[in-house]
């Protein structure tokens, strides 16, 4: 009887999905269970970056505060009055991650510092309150801080110590493996990689993921058979990694699709990562369905505002398995230059 209540309701929905403009947005706003799942998670992440006032909060703040303050030291003309609106929040952050030491890396304190310091020089001239407030904060910190090379700079020159022909080598040769045999990979690899994925480009440097690793077999096949698709190969899974999303990195409803963004760019990256050392990798989707929601938040630990993003399956390949070719569409199928932009204002 349940069943057959399932089959209606479904129906029922379904229905109404295709009924037409109303229908649909009937559809995505009410009956929708991915659509629920992803408000419910946008809004737990919106009110947990208000509701903490500690430390992780004013670490994603302060990264996206310096990264825009970088933007405004490389303006041409430079301003003399600028970032006036969040420059003492930024001071304010920056002196209490001063001994925060696990939110905020040394690297971190020491890009941000010098940037603080080169934009109150270039400010200098501002008779703006708030900057000068925000400087008076500043100044006895400053005399303690060492000028440093992590602050704007000219871009490096464009000759690539790697030949883009060895880039396409290592593109095309990459190839999603799903029989691995059951050496491990070393953490020092698989570090190495994700090192080079932190490196990806992120909407104001807030990389609002993290990588779950598991390298242990039995914790690894454990999360693979979690999502759809694993079927038939999971028990050759040795190391898998689960990309999770921190949807508290942000307080507008705009930013709510970056952390797949800034995620999936940091993946790309870790995938490569590995293929350059020899490591083979297989990218498994993450199905919106609650029922997987659950398993897997609750087999990582999950709060509400994290969400999973992929997993990757890495390993060194089984020479004895096959791996599918997957050819890929032509370069005119995936781009055009100049098209549909006439009316852009």
């Amino acid at each position: 009887m349940a069943t057959r209540a399932s089959e209606l309701y479904e129906k029922g929905r379904q229905r109404i999905r295709r009924s037409g403009p109303l229908g649909a947005w009937a559809y995505k706003t009410l009956l929708s269970d991915g659509m629920r799942r992803e408000r419910q998670a946008v809004t737990a992440g919106q009110k947990e970056f208000t509701r903490r006032g500690n430390h992780s909060a004013q670490a994603y703040r302060l990264r996206r505060a310096v990264h825009m303050l970088e933007k405004g030291l490389t303006m041409r003309p430079l301003r003399s009055t600028f970032a006036v609106d969040y420059i003492e929040r930024a001071v304010h952050d920056f002196i209490d991650l001063q001994d925060a030491g696990t939110e905020f890396g040394t690297k971190e304190l020491e890009w941000a510092g010098e940037v603080l310091r080169r934009y109150f020089a270039a400010t200098s001239e501002s008779q703006n309150e708030a900057i000068g407030r925000a400087r008076t904060q500043f100044v006895n910190l400053a005399e303690t801080l060492s000028e440093s090379l992590l602050g704007p700079a000219v871009p490096l020159p464009s000759a690539s110590v790697l030949d883009v022909s060895a880039l396409e080598t290592l593109a095309r040769q990459r190839q999603s493996v799903r029989w691995f045999t059951s050496e491990p990979v070393p953490r020092e690899t698989v570090d190495k990689a994700l090192e080079i994925a932190a490196e990806a480009p992120t909407a104001c440097n807030r990389q609002p993921y993290r990588f779950h690793v598991f390298d242990d077999p039995a914790l690894a096949r454990k999360v693979a058979a979690i999502p759809m698709g694993t079927a038939g190969y999971a028990d050759s899974i040795g190391s898998i990694v689960v990309l999770v999303g921190d949807m508290s990195a942000f307080a507008d409803d705009r930013d709510r699709h970056l952390v797949y963004i800034d995620g999936c760019l940091a993946a790309m990256s870790f995938i490569l990562g590995l293929e350059a050392q020899g490591v083979s990798t297989c990218c498994i989707n993450w199905p919106d369905l609650a029922d997987r929601e659950r398993a897997m938040a609750q087999a990582l630990g999950l709060q509400r505002w994290e969400r999973p993003i992929m997993l990757i399956a890495y390993g060194y390949a089984d020479d004895t398995g096959l791996a599918p070719y997957s050819q890929k569409k032509p370069l005119n199928a995936v781009r055009v230059y100049n098209q549909g932009a006439g009316d852009v204002r």
